[in-house]
């Protein structure tokens, strides 16, 4: 009788303290939580990236034309994959009218070196015009007006520099593709005066030969831009969340490169409409590249890598510890506390606190199911963990009895 009396006053003893516990609604009995396992929060750099597959293309294409009124084609002097500069012969014709060609190519020489005087004048007036700015530091609304210049500076001196700055550098671009048109007509005015029937048509583009017509339909010859661009695919969602000018970064595995570029471009336009279908969405990544220019050939697939979002310096955790949009909290009074935290980026098993657990805060992690809010707590003592700094703390003694007397 004896023997049975103990197992059921143990089991009435803890089932009236469960019960006591229970509806203690004003907190008189006092509660405490085992801990076993924590952790701590700390700073990390958050990136939000998407990988999609990609695949080199073209920047674009240029058209050189054959007029079969100036003359009869003769011979064409490249082939479909050669690389061409710019000045290279493309093909040769017989001119059906000597004097009227060597006027026509004498009246172009004279157009465009006229041209050529017009942009450099447009030049040296711009560089030799100062911004006024008034007696509080601010410039004037000027407006240059010229035969080939009319530049309104905007309302301050930084922007008008820079203003300034790109209209010059416009310029001396459009000086040197004057200056190459004039070398091309010199070159046919030269050979026509020395064969008295033959022009060669030299390329203004460089590139690389990708067809020629030989039946002459126009255009008689195509030729591919030497620059390349990332090609890729959105699906719906991720074209909603997709915008210009994003960081990227492109791999190229043919020649082991990673490049550094841009999002240049988005589709509004999916490649085709279906209902039974989801729409895809083509999109551009532009890389600048230098060593590697050669290398890069149309075809080649890539790995691209935007970057959506980032947060740097962040105070993170690992998910784990985190339930739902709360965490549970490890004070310096031997209290848990829960803690409502707002949510950041989410990257693998790491996740943002945006707000709510600042960084070296500990965090209770397990087990979760027996923590309560305000409750004291209590974590088993690892031996292991405990070195000679452990007892550089002048209360060392007081703090390791009380742990043992709170077990």
């Amino acid at each position: 009788m004896r023997k049975r009396m103990v197992p059921m006053l143990m089991a009435l003893f803890i089932g009236v303290n469960f019960l006591l516990v229970f509806l203690d609604d004003e907190g008189k009995v006092e509660r405490t939580s085992y801990v076993n396992e924590w952790t701590k929060s700390f700073e990390k750099d958050m990136t939000e990236k998407l990988y999609k597959p990609g695949v080199l293309h073209a920047v674009g294409e240029e058209h050189v034309y054959f007029d079969n009124q100036l003359g009869s084609f003769q011979q064409f002097l490249v082939e479909e994959g050669e690389q061409v500069n710019v000045g290279d012969g493309l093909y040769t014709y017989l001119v059906h009218d000597y004097y009227e060609m060597e006027a026509n190519l004498m009246n172009q020489a004279d157009q465009i070196q006229g041209e050529i005087s017009a942009i450099e004048q447009a030049i040296s007036q711009m560089e030799m015009y100062q911004i006024p700015s008034d007696e509080l530091g601010s410039p004037h609304a000027v407006t240059i007006t010229e035969e080939l210049i009319e530049v309104e500076y905007p309302q301050t001196s930084i922007d008008a520099d820079l203003l300034k700055e790109q209209f010059r550098v416009e310029k001396e671009l459009e000086l040197s593709q004057k200056n190459a048109q004039l070398q091309t007509i010199n070159n046919q005015l030269v050979e026509l005066r020395a064969t008295g029937d033959t022009i060669t048509v030299e390329s203004p583009y460089e590139g690389t030969i990708s067809q020629l017509h030989v039946n002459l339909d126009d255009p008689v010859i195509t030729i591919q831009n030497n620059d390349v661009l990332a090609v890729g695919e959105l699906t719906e969602q991720e074209r909603v969340q997709m915008e210009e000018r994003r960081v990227a970064e492109v791999a190229v595995h043919e020649i082991g490169t990673r490049l550094d570029g841009v999002i240049e471009e988005v589709s509004k336009s999916p490649t085709e409409i279906e209902i039974a279908k989801e729409s895809i969405y083509p999109f551009q990544v532009a890389f600048e590249v230098e060593d590697e220019a050669d290398e890069l050939l149309p075809g080649y697939h890539v790995d691209i890598v935007i970057t959506m979002e980032e947060s740097l310096g962040a105070t993170v955790l690992f998910e784990e510890a985190i339930f739902t949009d709360a965490v549970w909290k490890m004070t310096n009074e031997g209290k848990i506390a829960k803690e409502n935290i707002e949510r950041g980026l989410h990257v693998d098993e790491v996740v943002e606190v945006a707000d709510g657990v600042e960084q070296g805060e500990f965090i209770a992690v397990k087990p979760s199911n027996f923590f309560q809010h305000d409750a004291h707590f209590i974590t088993p003592l690892r031996t292991k963990q405990l070195t000679g700094e452990s007892f550089s703390d002048a209360n060392w003694l007081e703090h390791f009895v009380t742990g043992l007397l709170s077990r």
